[in-house]
């Protein structure tokens, strides 16, 4: 199983913006960080895009929805699933970008 992600975990759109995760629960936590849930990741703002706004493109600023695979399949908190290693996600950038996780945060519990 891959880790659990925490507030401290890196992800970033291809253009090398940054998602500002802010976790909507604070209770359950990995290596003293709060785990992320599906639902964090939703609306998320991205941060650094260095993709140059023209008439065909425009920065990513933002996540606009999780791919499948992102998810715990046996972990959820509060009854929402919570965000795994592998998780992926669609940005508001033109073209759309992908979000991958390049660090989850910690790397002690496995979801």
């Amino acid at each position: 199983m891959p880790p659990l992600l925490t507030v401290n975990a890196v992800l970033m759109c291809p253009h090398a913006g940054q998602v500002t995760l802010i976790p909507r629960q604070v209770q359950v936590l990995a290596q003293g960080a709060p785990i992320l849930r599906l639902v964090d990741l939703i609306g998320a703002p991205i941060v650094g895009c260095t993709q140059p706004p023209t008439g065909a493109t425009v920065p990513c600023t933002l996540v606009v929805s999780p791919l499948p695979g992102s998810n715990s399949l046996t972990v959820s908190i509060n009854g929402i699933p919570a965000l795994i290693a592998t998780a992926t996600a669609i940005t508001n950038g033109v073209p759309p970008g992908v979000v991958t996780v390049i660090s989850p945060g910690q790397f002690v519990v496995e979801g």
